[in-house]
C-alpha cells in the first residue's frame, strides 16, 4: 500500500501507478518520529514511543546516530519541551546543544538574508521569497526550528544578471562549475558559506512551469527577516514545496514534509479548489495525489476529504507524458529502480506502462531528458535506448560474474 494508513471509505478511481509513486515518501520509522514533532499531547507521546521501539539504536541508547533522528532533531527538541516527551539526561544534553548551534547559524543566516533583500529592493528588483526561507518566518513557531541550508529567492528573467553583478558587494560569488542545463536559476555562495539561489521558474522541470505569471499575481507581502517581502500565496507554497519535493534529491531530509504540514496547520483560509486547479494546469496532479495523499492519510493533515477525492478522480486521468514525468521523479529515490518501479505498479496495465517508459517514451519526455535539439535526431534516440539498457545490464552481470 502507498500509505502507512488505510484511505478513506470514499470511492474514486486510483491511478494506477500511485503505488510505485509512493518510493518517494518517508520510512515509518521516519513517519512515526514526524508523528512525535507534529502532534500534540498524548498522540505525538504515543508516536515517540513507538519510534523508539523500532529504531535499530535503541540497545545503545544514544539517539545522535540515528539517521532518521538526525533530519528533525531541532522538532523533537521543541516536542521534548512542549508535549513532554520522555528522554534521558544525556540524549536530551545532545537535543539541545543541536538547537543552540542551530540558533546561532540561524542569526548568521537571518543576517545574510535581510542583507540581500534589501540589496534587491532597494535596487527595484521585484523578488519573491521562497521555500525554507519563507516559510521558517511565517508557519514555524520559531524560525531556528526550520533548518534553512539556503536561500532561495525568485526573480524575473531580466534582471538575473543585474542581481548577479549587485550581490558580490554583500561578498557573494558564482559557484563555479557546469551549468546544468534549462535549470532556470543561479547558484551563487557567500564568503560564510552559505549558498543563494536566484530562481526564474518554480520547478526545475519546464513542463511544469505553466503558471508564473499567475503565481506572480498572487504573491503578497510579509516580514521576512525582518523586512517587507513578497512570499507566495498559501496555495502556491502548498503546490511548489509539494510539486519541488517530489523531483529533488533533498526531500530526503523530510523537511518538506514539516513545510506541507505546517502551511496547511497555519493556512485555514488556503484555496483547495484554486490548488485543484494550479495542480491540473501545471500538470503535477500525480506528484501531488502521493505527497498530499501521504500527509493526509499518515500525518492527519487537515486536508478535506473532498479535494482528496477530486485530487485522485483528475488523477487518474492523466495523460503519458505526465506518468512518465511523474516516474522520472520517482526514479532517484531510494529503492526505486527499474524492478522496484515495474513490481510495485498496480495491475499489468500499470507494469506494461513503466515498461514502455524505461524502453519508449514519449518524444515530450525525450526531448527534455535526452535534451535533443534536433527533431531529425529523435529516431536514432529510441533506437539506442534499449540497447543502451541491455548493454547495462550485460556489464552487470559481467561484473558479478567476473567478482
Amino acid at each position: 500500500m502507498i500509505f502507512s494508513e488505510p484511505m478513506s471509505n470514499v470511492s474514486h478511481p486510483r491511478p494506477s501507478l500511485l503505488d510505485a509513486l509512493s518510493a518517494i515518501l518517508p520510512t515509518l520509522e521516519e513517519t512515526l518520529l514526524l508523528r512525535a514533532c507534529l502532534y500534540s499531547g498524548e498522540s505525538a507521546r504515543q508516536a515517540w514511543e513507538e519510534w523508539q521501539s523500532h529504531r535499530n539504536e535503541f540497545r545503545n541508547g544514544f539517539i545522535g546516530y540515528n539517521g532518521s533522528l538526525k533530519k528533525v532533531g531541532l522538532l523533537v527538541f521543541n516536542a521534548l519541551r512542549s508535549h513532554g516527551l520522555e528522554l534521558d539526561k544525556e540524549n536530551q544534553t545532545f537535543l539541545r546543544l543541536a538547537y543552540l548551534k542551530e540558533e546561532l547559524r540561524s542569526k548568521i543566516f537571518r543576517r545574510i538574508c535581510r542583507d540581500v533583500l534589501l540589496l534587491l529592493a532597494n535596487e527595484g528588483i521585484p523578488t519573491i521569497v521562497l521555500k525554507g526561507t519563507a516559510l521558517a518566518e511565517t508557519v514555524y513557531d520559531n524560525p531556528v526550528f526550520r533548518h534553512c541550508h539556503d536561500i532561495d529567492i525568485l526573480i524575473g528573467d531580466e534582471d538575473m544578471s543585474r542581481a548577479a553583478s549587485l550581490l558580490p558587494a554583500l561578498g557573494f560569488s558564482a559557484v563555479k562549475g557546469r551549468p546544468e542545463p534549462e535549470s532556470y536559476h543561479l547558484r551563487l555562495e557567500h564568503e560564510s558559506g552559505l549558498p543563494l539561489e536566484l530562481h526564474t521558474q518554480l520547478f526545475q522541470i519546464p513542463y511544469h512551469n505553466t503558471l508564473l505569471t499567475e503565481i506572480w499575481k498572487r504573491s503578497h507581502n510579509e516580514l521576512i527577516v525582518g523586512v517587507p517581502a513578497r512570499t507566495l500565496a498559501a496555495s502556491d507554497a502548498l503546490l511548489h514545496v509539494c510539486g519541488h519535493a517530489f523531483y529533488s534529491e533533498k526531500r530526503e531530509s523530510l523537511r518538506w514534509v514539516t513545510d506541507a504540514w505546517f502551511l496547511i496547520d497555519r493556512r485555514r483560509d488556503l484555496n483547495w479548489d484554486l490548488l485543484l486547479e494550479c495542480t491540473r494546469r501545471t500538470r503535477l496532479l500525480l506528484p501531488l495525489s502521493v505527497t498530499l495523499g501521504y500527509l493526509a492519510e499518515s500525518l492527519n493533515a487537515a486536508i478535506p476529504s473532498t479535494f482528496l477525492t477530486r485530487l485522485l478522480d483528475t488523477a487518474a486521468r492523466t495523460n503519458a507524458s505526465q506518468r512518465e514525468f511523474a516516474l522520472f521523479g520517482a526514479r532517484f529515490a531510494p529503492g526505486a529502480g527499474f524492478r522496484n518501479l515495474i513490481g510495485k505498479a498496480t495491475g499489468w496495465r500499470g507494469r506494461a506502462f513503466v515498461i514502455q517508459w524505461m524502453l519508449f517514451p514519449s518524444p515530450t519526455y525525450l526531448l527534455w531528458v535526452q535534451q535533443i535539439q534536433r527533431l531529425w535526431l529523435l529516431p536514432f534516440h529510441y533506437v539506442s535506448r534499449p540497447l543502451r539498457y541491455i548493454a547495462r545490464h550485460i556489464r552487470f552481470i559481467l561484473v558479478f560474474f567476473l567478482i
